[in-house]
């Protein structure tokens, strides 16, 4: 197919494909009580978020991933079970079931080939799931892994290729889950169906060994000189600050030590996003008030307090790979989305956006990748709405708003900000063009899977956006 064939038919493909229920500019909250059930609902990655009504009812207590267009819920605790809705469709459901009694799922990943993995809590298995067939396929022991109790705790897992990387917290239930020493990532090959070892010259099948106990939260990645480095906050002993956030080499399968530690972020760690190379917010529990806060650190010594906490009410932070911050905010009687300028630090809405119940969890549409560089702070006359699809296989388009009739520039950089494709762009009379990032270099070879920086620049300013790429 011809270059420019290719391209008309990817934005014919996407400009349908907008149309749907699942908007370029939305992203998805879980809510709850942490009862019986809980609730989904959209809102706008804008400045000042909206959101609309509840679209589906999902488990008390879940996670969310987006894979291949179809929005997956793990319904964690008792729950155990998989729901799998389709957004396109008005969130329709597309099958729910049962992951198997008392195994306490946790997170699913998905392989090169479209295969399903799921961490488990309360047992020592990993699981590989048909999500067409609601099967659990083959169950893989984790119990190797595991410390004295049995049991090693396994929770946030993140997808690089046929590579998957899986937190193991290493708790000891009878002294009330407290750390047995340093946590790991656990390495699978999920093409092979068999552990990785990261350290050959010990016996065994061996973990990466992190610098901290209790890896809680997500693992997110991010940019470094052209490669990838891991980041999982470790919170260690809740009520001491003997945490950090844990930088690993995916590579040479080892911790580089803390990016950040408590001491510096001020308390307990249970939330990060990396925005830049040294640019991370946080939700901190304070070890004296056991009060909840958002803080952003910038390197240093210490941090800044962005916004206290009157209770623990601060359940999760979202990064839209630009400048703006969403934070799950559960304050009785003042709960929502609140959203922040990761640029300034500014706070963008007085009122958090309402989401009924209130939100505790935020699906991610791709795993977070943080830029090498801080991100390029989007001007109030240029301004780029999220890439979608995201992720994308080959095509996302990007829309573009700024001043009327002008000429604007597209440049495509990987994470090490090396330039591999560009363009031009011209906005019309009411200051709109769009851009369809097609997955190809500027010599028209397909870009290998990986994160991507799309920069659009004109006389008003300079905006950019991320893009994955799948395969």
């Amino acid at each position: 197919m011809a270059p420019r064939l290719r391209t008309l038919l990817a934005a014919a493909l996407l400009a349908a494909a907008a149309t749907a229920t699942a908007r370029a500019d939305n992203a998805w909250v879980l809510t709850g009580d942490y009862s019986q059930f809980g609730r989904l609902r959209a809102y706008a990655q804008a400045a000042t978020p909206a959101t609309g009504a509840d679209l589906a009812t999902t488990p008390g207590d879940a996670i969310g991933r987006l894979h291949d267009g179809l929005l997956y819920v793990v319904g964690r605790g008792g729950a155990s079970l998989l729901q799998v809705y389709d957004p396109a469709a008005g969130m329709a459901l597309v099958r729910e079931f049962s992951l198997g009694a008392g195994r306490n799922p946790q997170d699913i990943a998905f392989d090169t080939q479209g295969r399903a993995f799921v961490s488990c809590y309360d047992q020592a298995v990993l699981l590989r799931v048909d999500t067409t067939t609601g099967t659990v396929n083959q169950t893989y022991s984790t119990a190797a892994f595991a410390d004295t109790d049995g049991l090693p705790e396994t929770a946030w897992m993140l997808a690089r290729g046929d590579r998957l990387f899986i937190a193991c917290q290493k708790l000891d239930r009878a002294n009330w889950y407290a750390p047995t020493g340093p946590g790991a990532l656990l390495v699978f090959d999920m093409a092979a169906g068999q552990w990785i070892d990261a350290n050959p010259s010990q016996s065994g099948t061996q973990p990466i060994t992190l610098a901290g106990g209790n890896p809680y939260t997500r693992i997110e990645v991010v940019g470094h000189n052209g490669h990838e480095r891991l980041r999982v906050g470790c919170v260690g002993w809740y009520g001491a600050l003997d945490g950090g956030i844990d930088e690993v080499d995916p590579e040479a399968m080892a911790s580089l030590g803390y990016v950040a530690t408590e001491a510096q972020l001020g308390g307990d760690l249970s939330a990060f996003v990396t925005t830049g190379a040294q640019d991370v917010w946080a939700i901190v529990g304070d070890i004296v008030t056991w009060n909840t806060n958002l803080v952003r650190w910038q390197g240093g010594p210490s941090h800044v307090t962005v916004r206290e906490g009157a209770g623990f009410v601060y359940a999760d932070l979202a990064w839209d790979g630009g400048c703006r911050v969403f934070l799950a905010d559960r304050t009785a009687g003042a709960d929502g989305l609140r959203a922040y300028d990761a640029c300034t630090g500014a706070a963008l809405n007085a009122t958090p956006a309402p989401t009924g119940l209130p939100p505790f969890s935020f699906v991610l549409t791709a795993d977070p990748v943080a830029a090498p560089a801080p991100p390029v702070p989007a001007l109030a006359t240029l301004r780029l709405g999220p890439a979608f699809p995201n992720p994308c296989n080959p095509a996302a388009r990007i829309d573009v708003e700024g001043p009327a009739d002008q000429p604007a520039t597209v440049t495509v950089v990987d994470l090490a900000g090396r330039a591999l494709a560009s363009g031009r762009l011209q906005l019309d009379g009411s200051g709109r063009a769009a851009y369809v990032f097609d997955g190809r270099d500027a010599a028209g070879r397909a870009l290998p899977a990986g994160v991507y920086r799309v920069v659009v620049r004109s006389a008003a300013g300079t905006a950019a956006r991320s893009v994955t790429l799948l395969k």
